[in-house]
């Protein structure tokens, strides 16, 4: 059986700028993946590839789309040739996943429409049925903004935030006293500071309750980490620090203290993002299932599969704002949370349809090949 591969752009502006510590966006430009046979089934995949995480530029991903594309579109014709693909080939993916993710769940998709299976029944994994809640993400917005969009959150019903921090103690402060009383808070610092002390004392100016922190300072600095977790009395969530299975062993002693932030793209797909969730619940790390600003609703089905391979549920899930966020999303029907911030999988017949049950727009992707 003969299959073609194409890759492209899709890009979307946001519906308001999202802001952090380590980039500011007013746009969704991500990398999309298609594979398509002679029998008329074709498959997309997404990958959000970011410099400040994995090292991926849209050079770096052109490239390896360029030389690994076409292959993987002839050789991985099954699931079980998919996997052997990703066992020969983990040092290049490695070096590329969020690349390697945008091809592998178009793969999947071509795959599960035509065996006429959904994600999870072609997995073996339990079909989708009970609702999903995500968290509230707020990014360093003005005072005034951030009362704005939290107060969008309440009336949402949302009780579970996540707060980008500036570094700018006033203004954190201020922003801060915005959020309801009684939410749930984490912090994400990406990456700001290069001192655990520094950290530790900001933090603890705030004067605002708050369970977890993530990537504080540099990434894979570990002693500060550790320093932070420990000065605190605060969880750590590992983002930029965790998207591969070797990343974890620095953590092995008080694996209680450390949270690995699983998101499709940066850990190189479904497959992996499965094994490496498996991993981090062997070695009894709790996991948040995260997501890149802007990620289209590609992305969001996937990370809902890697949910439902988990034995214990995630702390929290982030993302799921598909057409809330993004002005127009890839396909024809957006995947997004509604009131407390819960998404009904029902309502879009996931388990009924086959590969990831969207219909992409292939117009709205600006194709290279």
């Amino acid at each position: 059986m003969a299959f073609s591969f194409k890759f492209g752009h899709f890009s979307s502006p946001l519906r308001f700028k999202f802001k952090h510590a380590s980039a500011d966006r007013s746009e969704a430009q991500n990398i999309i993946a298609s594979v398509s046979n002679e029998n008329g089934h074709v498959g997309f995949g997404e990958g959000c590839p970011r410099q400040y995480v994995t090292g991926e530029t849209t050079k770096s991903v052109h490239k390896f789309l360029n030389e690994y594309g076409n292959q993987i579109a002839q050789t991985a014709i099954s699931l079980d040739a998919l996997r052997t693909w990703i066992k020969e080939n983990s040092g290049v993916i490695d070096e590329n996943p969020s690349a390697f993710c945008a091809i592998e769940l178009a793969v999947l998709d071509l795959i599960g429409r035509q065996e006429n299976k959904s994600f999870e029944t072609l997995l073996d994994l339990p079909p989708l049925q009970k609702p999903i809640r995500y968290s509230a993400i707020m990014g360093d917005s003005r005072p005034s903004k951030t009362r704005i969009i939290s107060l969008a959150y309440q009336l949402y019903g949302f009780s579970d935030f996540k707060l980008k921090l500036s570094g700018d103690l006033t203004r954190d402060q201020l922003r801060l006293t915005k959020l309801p009383k009684r939410a749930t808070v984490r912090f994400d610092a990406n990456n700001f500071w290069t001192d655990a002390q520094i950290c530790i004392d900001y933090c603890r100016q705030l004067n605002h309750p708050f369970w977890a922190i993530e990537e504080p300072v540099d990434s894979f600095d570990h002693a500060s980490l550790q320093a932070i977790a420990e000065g605190l009395d605060v969880k750590i969530i590992l983002d930029e620090s965790m998207y591969l299975k070797a990343h974890l062993k620095p953590y092995s002693k008080k694996p209680n203290q450390f949270i690995a932030n699983i998101r499709v793209s940066k850990c190189g797909g479904i497959l992996r993002s499965i094994e490496l969730a498996k991993d981090c619940q062997a070695r009894d790390h709790d996991i948040i299932l995260g997501a890149h600003v802007g990620e289209t609703s590609l992305l969001t089905r996937a990370a809902l599969t890697v949910g439902q391979s988990m034995q214990t549920a995630p702390l929290a899930r982030e993302g799921a704002y598909g057409s809330i966020l993004l002005k127009q999303d890839i396909s024809n029907v957006s995947l997004k949370f509604g009131l407390r911030g819960v998404m009904q999988p029902s309502k879009y017949q996931l388990s009924s349809n086959t590969g990831t049950g969207l219909a992409v727009v292939s117009t709205s992707v600006s194709w290279l090949n």
